[in-house]
C-alpha cells in the first residue's frame, strides 16, 4: 500500500502558482519610478521560491539592477538578462513585455509575494519529507538520526517563513511602554523569574524569557547542586514547568538532590538507607511537595542539540494543549525555565573541531531561548588554569573550549568556594594545615557578565550534606565568628 501512495505521489503536481508569480514581476514593473516594489518583494522572496526557472532568471536579474543602482523596467531588465546570456532563456523581449504588461498592482504585491512563497515552502516541505522518505526505505540510516534530521529541516522551515522580523520602532516603544507599567505596577525590583536568593536577584531582577544563563564552576565545587536548587525554587514559589536535561546524572540521582534539598535530609542517609523517624517524616514532606512540582527531566546521555529543541517544541505543545484559551491568550509560551547539565557534553553535527562544536551548541542554545520565550541555564566546566593561579576566582577566559559562550549568554556566573582550596599547599609548596570539614560554607555566585544589570558577587550558603543553598545568615552578613567577614554583594556597572 505505501508503495502505491509512493508511486502515486510522483506524479502529482507540485504546488505553485503561475499567475502569482507574474503578479509579483507586473507590481514591480508598476512601479518603475521607484524601487519600493522590488524592496517589498526582497523581504519575502528570494529566486529559488519562483516555481518556474525563467521567473527565477528574470527576479536575479531584477536583484542585480537594484545591486548597481540601476532601474527596473523592459529595456533595463533585457540588458541584464543578455549579460547572463539568459533572455532566450525566459522566452526573450516578448515574455518580458508580457509581464510589464500586468495590471498587477504595487499596494497588492505583498500579497502575491505570500502566495508565491507559501508555495515554495510547500515544495520544499515535500522535498524533505520524500528524501527522508528515500532513506527510511532504503534502512542504512538510523532511526534516531533520521528523525533528528526530518525534525531539524522541517524546524528550519518553520523558520524562514515570511517577513515578520522586521519590526517599526513604534510598535516596539508600545511592548516597552507595556513591560515598564507592568515593571511600575510591581511590588519588587524582580521582572523575571526569581531565584529564590535576594541577594542574586537584587543583581539579576531575576531570569528573563529569551535569556541563556551560563554557569561555571570547577568539579565538584556545587554547581549542579545550585541550579537544582534555583529550578526546585522556580518550579515551587513562580508555578511554572521547569525542565531539567542532565546528561552527566540519571534522573534518580537528580531527584536524590532535590528531595535532600526540600527535605533538609542529609543525602548519604538517602542514599545508604540509614534514615531516622526524623528523615522519614522529612522524606514524606519533600516528596509530597516535589511531586506537585512541574518539573520535567531527561538524563539521555549523548543528547543533540536538536533534539533538546524537538522535545522541548512538543512539551510547549502538549503544554498549550492542556490550557484553556484564555490561558493560552495570556501565556503563549508556558515553559517557564530550562536546565542543561552541561552544555560540554551536548553532541553536535559539527565534526570539524570540538571548540567550533561547542560554538554551534552554544549559538542553537542562545536562539532556542529566544524562539521558546524561556530563561535557558546552561552549565559550563572551567579549564584547569585556574588552578594554576595564586587567586582562583574564575573569570571569563576560564570557560573551557570557546569563547562563543562568552558571547552568546546573557548571564555567565561563577562559583567559588574558598574551602575548596583551602586544604591545598601551603606557603612554598609545603603543606597546608587540614581544617576540620564543615557542613555549611559561604560561596559566592560571581557574575561576571550581566546584559541586563550589574556585575557583581551574591554570597550565598551551601550546606553540603544536604545540598542545599540558602540565603546567608544575619550572622554571616554581618561577618560570622567562624568564617571571619564576609563583604556584600559587590556591584559593578556592566559596561
Amino acid at each position: 500500500m505505501a508503495d502505491v501512495l509512493l508511486m502515486a505521489n510522483e506524479y502529482r503536481q507540485a504546488p505553485q502558482d503561475i499567475e502569482a508569480e507574474k503578479a509579483v514581476f507586473g507590481a514591480i514593473f508598476f512601479d518603475v519610478k521607484s524601487d519600493t516594489a522590488m524592496v517589498s518583494a526582497q523581504a519575502i522572496l528570494e529566486p529559488k521560491d519562483f516555481y518556474r526557472t525563467a521567473h527565477q532568471e528574470i527576479f536575479k536579474a531584477m536583484q542585480a539592477l537594484v545591486n548597481d543602482g540601476r532601474p527596473i523596467d523592459v529595456l533595463t531588465l533585457q540588458d541584464k538578462l543578455n549579460a547572463n546570456q539568459q533572455l532566450e532563456n525566459v522566452g526573450g523581449i516578448a515574455y518580458l513585455a508580457e509581464l510589464a504588461e500586468s495590471t498587477a498592482s504595487a499596494a497588492n504585491l505583498k500579497h502575491y509575494a505570500n502566495i508565491v512563497h507559501e508555495k515554495a515552502v510547500l515544495r520544499r516541505l515535500i522535498e524533505t519529507l520524500t528524501k527522508n522518505m528515500s532513506l527510511a526505505y532504503d534502512g542504512a540510516t538510523d532511526s534516531t538520526e533520521l528523525l533528528e534530521e526530518v525534525s531539524h529541516e522541517v524546524d528550519q522551515l518553520a523558520q524562514n517563513r515570511g517577513n515578520d522580523d522586521l519590526r517599526r520602532i513604534q510598535d516596539v516603544i508600545h511592548e516597552f511602554q507595556d513591560n515598564l507599567e507592568a515593571a511600575s505596577e510591581n511590588d519588587s525590583d524582580i521582572v523575571g523569574l526569581a531565584t529564590g536568593y535576594p541577594e542574586l536577584d537584587k543583581l539579576t531582577h531575576g531570569f528573563r524569557e529569551d535569556q541563556m544563563i551560563v554557569i561555571g564552576a570547577r568539579p565538584a565545587v556545587g554547581k549542579t547542586a545550585f541550579v537544582l536548587n534555583v529550578a526546585k525554587n522556580a518550579a515551587k514559589s513562580e508555578k511554572v514547568p521547569v525542565v531539567i536535561f542532565s546528561l552527566e546524572m540519571g534522573a534518580v540521582d537528580l531527584v536524590t538532590r532535590l528531595v535532600a534539598a526540600e527535605g533538609s535530609i542529609d543525602s548519604n542517609h538517602l542514599t545508604t538507607g540509614q534514615m531516622d523517624d526524623e528523615d522519614w517524616a522529612s522524606l514524606t514532606v519533600a516528596t509530597q511537595s516535589l511531586s506537585n512540582m512541574k518539573i520535567y527531566m531527561d538524563d539521555t546521555p549523548g543528547i543533540r542539540i536538536n533534539q533538546i529543541a524537538s522535545k522541548l517544541r512538543q512539551l510547549e505543545k502538549d503544554l498549550l494543549a492542556n490550557m484553556s484559551e484564555e490561558e493560552r491568550d495570556e501565556n503563549p509560551h508556558p515553559l517557564g525555565m530550562v536546565m542543561i547539565d552541561y552544555l560540554g557534553l551536548i553532541e553536535s553535527g559539527n565534526t570539524e573541531s570540538r571548540q567550533q562544536a561547542v560554538s554551534e551548541v552554544s549559538r542553537s542554545i542562545k536562539k532556542l531561548a529566544k524562539e521558546l520565550h524561556t530563561p535557558i541555564i546552561a552549565l559550563a566546566q572551567l579549564s584547569r588554569g585556574v588552578e594554576q593561579r595564586t587567586d582562583k576566582r574564575p573569570v571569563l577566559s576560564d570557560l573551557r573550549e570557546s569563547g562563543s559562550i562568552e558571547q552568546d549568554a546573557d548571564i555567565v556566573a561563577f562559583l567559588y568556594r574558598d574551602d575548596y582550596y583551602r586544604n591545598d599547599d601551603g606557603e612554598d609548596g609545603a603543606p597546608g594545615p587540614a581544617e576540620p570539614e564543615q557542613d555549611s560554607v559561604p560561596i559566592d555566585v560571581i557574575l561576571e557578565k550581566n546584559r541586563a544589570g550589574a556585575r557583581g558577587t551574591a554570597t550565598l550558603m551551601f550546606n553540603k550534606p544536604t545540598f542545599k543553598f540558602a540565603d546567608r545568615a544575619p550572622e554571616y552578613r554581618a561577618g560570622g565568628p567562624e568564617n571571619g567577614p564576609i563583604p556584600p554583594a559587590n556591584l559593578n556597572n556592566s559596561w
